[in-house]
């Protein structure tokens, strides 16, 4: 006997916008200026600043990712500062029965 399952889409609720769609931006960007970044700062520097010396401009490329990286990593740290504290503020106390009757 074959079994009767319903294949059509849930109708629980509508699909809205992402609530994670900023974290996916702020990774693209990161990303993005992880790559642009430390090549950018190699090649000017030993253009134009440091007369064709590699050495100095692949340490300055060095630091430029370490920059990005603790860039990245704040941000991250803000963002979760930013999303828990409405939680904290919204939130109201409740009483159950048991406290009620310790209260009387």
């Amino acid at each position: 006997m074959p079994s009767q399952l319903d294949v059509s889409p849930s109708k629980v609720a509508p699909r809205g916008k992402d609530p994670a769609q900023r974290v996916y931006i702020k990774f693209l960007v990161f990303s993005i200026t992880l790559f642009v970044a430390p090549l950018s700062a190699f090649f000017l520097a030993k253009d134009r600043w440091l007369d064709g010396n590699a050495t100095y401009a692949g340490g300055l490329a060095a630091i430029v990712v370490n920059i990005v990286l603790v860039a990245y990593i704040v941000s991250a740290f803000l963002e979760d500062k930013d999303d828990a504290a409405p939680s904290r503020t919204a939130t109201t106390k409740t009483t159950t029965a048991g406290e009620a009757k310790k209260d009387k």
